[in-house]
């Protein structure tokens, strides 16, 4: 029942992580680094410390009967997963919105969920559980470039040049995408190999769901640093730090504070999830995000209106590709019963 129960949790993450963007198709005066800095500081830092102070009981104490090893490794992984965000700016514009995105989700799961397999469960790789998670894995990679190609074929039939190949070459883009892939995936790292810090926050009191708004504590201050320097550098770049001066901005604030809810609910959903399906968890939740956060992200194009005026062969591959992505959810929720 457990496995079930958290199977629906991670899908809700997916949900939420997938819808959360939208507050970027309302920016108004702002530009996107405005807006990114805003929805990065409620997301990173604020929500996650204000969730840990009245979740763990002596926060204080908590961190330091946690090993340092660890509480370096989890921050460094949470640096890690924030690098990847900033590179995947960098290789969209290169590849183009569609390969690009398709190429960092499908390093992204696989990676994601090959790591804390073979590190915390070996023995599942030669088992029916095991091989069921590779073969959900490569179904979702080949939905995702599915859906990939439908979002190329988009852009052909809308005629649009906005979100094409902007700049740089095919290989830059194609080892830029791959490496925000790898570096984005450090985010479950950071869930998986996180025990030791849970388990010296439950010896002081704090529950399980609590011990872990402590891990995501730490994982977001490490991603807060890439993600705060390089927006700041936009913002210093584009000499945009005076939007936040402008009149009627209010509600821009409340826009970001929107996003970051969404998200870091995205981010809690999926620990409780991947933590209710036990040993597991990570290894079967991790692509099933993923999974589900571009079947989310998808429908929202859709429905605020990214798809008008595009063909039916798009629309046809685009179908195609999100039906890959529900055999893998499937076929996940076959292994996760097992």
């Amino acid at each position: 029942m457990n496995e079930w129960v958290g199977f629906s949790s991670v899908a809700l993450a997916g949900i939420f992580t997938g819808s959360y963007f939208l507050g970027l198709k309302h920016m108004g005066p702002w530009k996107w680094e405005n807006l990114w800095l805003v929805y990065s500081v409620f997301a990173m830092p604020v929500m996650p410390l204000a969730l840990a102070l009245g979740t763990v009981p002596h926060l204080g104490a908590a961190l330091s009967a946690a090993p340092g090893s660890a509480l370096s490794r989890v921050l460094l992984f949470g640096a890690g997963w924030g690098i990847g965000s900033v590179l995947s700016g960098l290789g969209v514009v290169r590849l183009g919105m569609a390969v690009g995105v398709s190429v960092l989700i499908g390093v992204d799961a696989a990676v994601g969920s090959f790591v804390p397999m073979a590190v915390n469960t070996p023995d599942m790789i030669v088992k029916k559980k095991g091989l069921l998670v590779i073969i959900a894995v490569v179904t979702l990679i080949i939905g995702v470039a599915v859906v990939g190609f439908a979002g190329k074929e988009r852009e052909r039939s809308q005629a649009s040049s906005a979100i094409a190949v902007q700049q740089g070459g095919l290989a830059a883009g194609l080892i830029i995408c791959i490496l925000s892939g790898i570096f984005s995936a450090m985010m479950n790292f950071a869930f998986a190999f996180s025990g030791s810090i849970s388990q010296a926050a439950m010896s002081l009191g704090a529950s399980e769901s609590g011990a872990l708004n402590l891990v995501w504590l730490i994982t977001l201050l490490g991603g807060f640093i890439p993600t705060g320097l390089y927006t700041g550098y936009l913002l210093t770049r584009n000499h945009t730090w005076k939007n936040y001066l402008l009149p009627r901005t209010g509600l821009f604030w409340v826009i970001g504070l929107g996003m970051a809810v969404l998200w870091y609910a995205g981010v809690l959903f999926y620990g409780w999830g991947a933590k209710s399906m036990g040993r597991t968890g990570a290894v079967i939740g991790w692509p099933l995000f993923m999974a589900v956060l571009i079947l989310a992200s998808t429908v929202c194009g859709f429905a605020t209106g990214e798809w008008k005026g595009t063909g039916a062969q798009a629309k046809r591959w685009m179908g195609a590709g999100l039906g890959i992505l529900i055999v893998a959810s499937v076929i996940l929720g076959v292994a996760n019963q097992l």
